[in-house]
């Protein structure tokens, strides 16, 4: 569905037709450049499911008029799931979303059919896909429980299951943790979490790997959740920019360079990437210690190293001593250590259109210009955020199975 409404820019007075697609969520909040002064412009979207209305509101920069005329006033397309094509940005009867969705649709039968909701007349009306709002009750749900405020948190694990988990009722926060989890993720990125964990579970039934699951749950597992959910944290509170190619990036769909995510507020993502990159890199040690194993070594003996040499490598080397594992290695297929050193170093730059990204390759950004589209660096940060998902996903079984102590509860 599409909202069209009036906006008009506090700085020049111009009057915008905005095209708001609907997405998954009870609020969506976008930001745009003015078409006259190229000034930016907040504004947001609240959806009632239950009355099946929606409001929309100025945040910043502008303020909310009587929806233009046809033909009266420039016009600008957002969308909350989408990104729009570039020739259809500023077109006033378009349907961005129907090849999109045919190409979705497309690449979700690779995966396999699509599981069959069960639909329950009693239980409250909101979107299938509203990670957001989920997102926010778990974190609050993990939160208490880290600091020792058991009663509360099981309040809200039980309000959560009553939501969300009627028919399956949360076992605690962990599990309420894991669940949103594999959810989040879509078909690609839950076929790499079964074949990680098939992998996992193959390595540690023909091997003795007692040493390494002691290590693991008295020296890692706590310090890991912790950097997860700080991870977690920053990617869902600069969700209304990733949202934008989330269900796109869930099936392996890259956008191509003719599309556009309207929507830009660069400064609050520009140093994601660099961010996850980091956290991602610093994490699959977990992966090469299983390797180990798998290789008839002890998990902290590499081929030619030791574990101490190992953590101490650069971020970029973490992933060699597994390369040779193509279900692991398999997992790590966005890892741009250039996009990161930029990210990291803040040393991207963005176009007064919003459309282009550039930054310097090499070391210290001392070597050739790169560009890239703001859609496509939206695209990729999804994609590592998926990684660290699966990853954390991957652990959480694995504590499970070797009834190490769960990291939330």
């Amino acid at each position: 569905m599409i909202i069209r409404c009036g906006l008009k820019c506090d700085t020049c007075g111009t009057v915008i037709a905005v095209r708001i697609g609907m997405g998954q969520g009870v609020e969506q909040d976008h930001t745009i450049n003015c078409i006259e002064c190229n000034e930016p412009i907040s504004f947001g979207m609240k959806v009632n499911y239950t009355e099946i209305s929606t409001d929309v509101f100025a945040i910043d920069g502008c303020s909310i008029v009587e929806t233009p005329p046809f033909g009266a006033s420039p016009v600008i397309n957002v969308d909350a799931n989408f990104v729009i094509p570039g020739d259809m940005v500023n077109k006033d009867i378009m349907f961005h979303r129907i090849i999109q969705t045919q190409r979705m649709m497309e690449a979700a039968e690779k995966f396999g059919p699509l599981a069959v909701r069960q639909f329950d007349i009693h239980a409250p009306r909101h979107p299938i896909a509203d990670y957001l709002s989920e997102w926010k009750q778990v974190k609050k749900a993990v939160s208490l429980s880290c600091n020792g405020k058991e009663k509360l948190a099981d309040k809200k694990v039980k309000s959560g299951s009553d939501e969300y988990y009627a028919n399956d009722p949360l076992d605690g926060p962990t599990d309420w943790f894991f669940r949103f989890t594999l959810k989040f993720l879509g078909q690609k990125y839950n076929s790499f979490f079964h074949r990680i964990t098939n992998e996992i579970s193959s390595i540690t039934n023909a091997h003795n790997c007692r040493t390494l699951i002691d290590h693991y749950a008295t020296t890692m597992v706590k310090m890991r959740f912790q950097r997860y959910r700080e991870i977690y944290t920053d990617f869902f509170s600069k969700y209304s920019q990733f949202s934008q190619v989330l269900f796109q990036a869930a099936l392996g769909l890259p956008p191509s360079d003719d599309m556009v995510a309207t929507s830009v507020q660069f400064d609050i993502v520009k140093s994601f990437y660099g961010d996850a990159f980091e956290v991602f890199a610093g994490s699959v040690d977990f992966l090469a210690m299983l390797n180990n194993v798998k290789s008839g070594r002890e998990y902290d003996q590499f081929s030619t190293i030791d574990l101490g040499k190992y953590l101490k490598l650069d971020n970029a080397s973490k992933f060699n001593p597994f390369s040779g594992n193509a279900v692991f290695i398999g997992l790590c297929e966005e890892r741009d250590n250039q996009i990161r050193n930029a990210s990291h170093h803040k040393g991207i730059q963005i176009d007064a259109g919003g459309l282009t990204l550039r930054y310097r390759s090499g070391k210290g950004g001392s070597g050739d210009e790169q560009e890239m589209t703001y859609s496509s660096y939206l695209y990729r940060s999804v994609c590592i955020f998926f990684q660290i998902c699966v990853l954390a996903a991957t652990e959480l079984v694995f504590c499970g199975a070797h009834k190490i102590d769960l990291p939330f509860d």
